[in-house]
């Protein structure tokens, strides 16, 4: 079965984006999970079959008003035949694998324009005596789509961009390579994030292993067993490894040793706190023009509730000249946050706000300041943009 040829004809693709559960196979198209009523007055399920009409992967104008139809003789919600479609009875396997039982004949004056109409005009005439019976039926099943394009990031499609009519801005951020730094809580919220879209390599660098305390500040619920027995980019692997390929795990900091392992990718985001090694990052990645987002929290203590900022800084070729004073002078002594008061929610937003930026810069959302610098002020729920170009 084509995905990709599926994706390619809007008649078929809305079948898909409406939930219908379709497959192409030797030339033809079934539709399967369709609800019927047989002579027993049995909600069934059965598979209506199309001969396809393509020019190379795009399909025509359907030459053939008949379908086949794999399944008991459908009836009306009584138990009666519905003999004013049926045309003809045998069965016949079709295609290797594929029994019909009957053939069906429901010829509009002009012909069907594309094989929605045709599909969605037998599978109403069949699930509309159905639903009589069972309200709660449906044929449109919504069925977990396995992608079988070799090229694809993904083990199942991605039929959220399909269904949201935004396949061509998402492929936008496909063929990149990324690397996450540090993997504490916005950094895993990060890889959350990233890990749905179609970037080509996700590299994971962390040397910390996954304990007790970092479940609660990581997206998902970890079960016990998931504590304390691997290392931090071990256990997000695992998880996020279940719905895509080409993640990446580095099982180490980054040091003055490996830091030029950065310098493959395409874009890098920072989680990591201060220091020298995170100088030494920023000067690396600006000498050879690599884009990064660097993230982090201030929080402070008052009155026995927390307040601070939230903080992502950008830097580009075209703008760079900002980053050492805007990340460098926010790790003091003072901070809070370097105590490792992480808070969830926060980690969630940081990630959010990052993800953004990463995604304005690469044509995905619109971006009218081109910001390189942006802080959410906690007490007074306040965005603010800086050094835009």
């Amino acid at each position: 079965m084509s995905q990709r040829q599926i994706s390619r004809s809007s008649d078929l693709q809305h079948l898909r984006n409406e939930g219908y559960d379709i497959e192409i196979r030797a030339g033809h198209l079934l539709v399967k999970g369709i609800p019927y009523v047989n002579e027993k007055k049995e909600v069934k399920r059965g598979t209506l079959i199309s001969i396809l009409e393509v020019n190379g992967d795009i399909t025509q104008r359907p030459a053939d008003h008949t379908v086949r139809f794999a399944g008991e003789y459908p009836c009306d919600k009584n138990g009666m035949q519905i003999t004013k479609i049926v045309n003809a009875v045998g069965t016949q396997e079709i295609i290797p694998g594929v029994v019909i039982n009957y053939s069906f004949s429901s010829k509009p004056a002009s012909g069907y324009v594309d094989y929605y109409e045709k599909i969605t005009t037998y599978a109403n005439i069949l699930s509309s005596q159905a639903a009589a019976l069972d309200s709660s039926v449906t044929h449109k099943t919504r069925p977990v789509i396995i992608d079988d394009d070799e090229e694809s990031v993904f083990h199942y499609m991605d039929d959220a961009s399909a269904r949201a009519g935004i396949v061509t801005v998402t492929a936008k951020l496909s063929n990149l390579k990324v690397a996450i730094v540090g993997l504490g809580g916005t950094g895993a919220y990060i890889l959350d994030l990233v890990a749905k879209t179609p970037v080509r390599e996700i590299h994971l660098y962390d040397g910390d292993d996954f304990l007790q305390h970092n479940a609660f500040r990581a997206p998902g619920a970890a079960s016990i067993d998931d504590l304390n027995k691997s290392k931090k980019v071990d256990y997000y692997f695992t998880i996020y490894s279940r719905m895509r390929k080409y993640i990446i795990t580095h099982p180490y900091n980054i040091d003055e040793t490996n830091i030029d392992e950065l310098t493959t990718v395409g874009f890098v985001f920072l989680c990591v706190d201060g220091g020298q090694i995170k100088r030494a990052m920023v000067d690396r990645l600006n000498a050879f023009s690599i884009p990064f987002i660097d993230c982090g929290i201030g929080v402070y203590s008052t009155d026995e509730k927390l307040g601070g900022i939230v903080r992502v800084t950008t830097s580009t070729s075209i703008k760079n000249d900002h980053v050492l004073k805007r990340v460098m002078d926010k790790d003091d002594g003072d901070n809070e946050y370097a105590q490792n008061i992480q808070i969830a929610d926060l980690n969630a937003l940081n990630a959010v706000l990052a993800v953004i930026k990463w995604k304005k810069l690469f044509g995905f959302y619109s971006d009218f300041d081109n910001e390189h610098h942006t802080t959410y002020i906690i007490d007074g729920n306040t965005l603010a943009n800086e050094e835009c170009l």
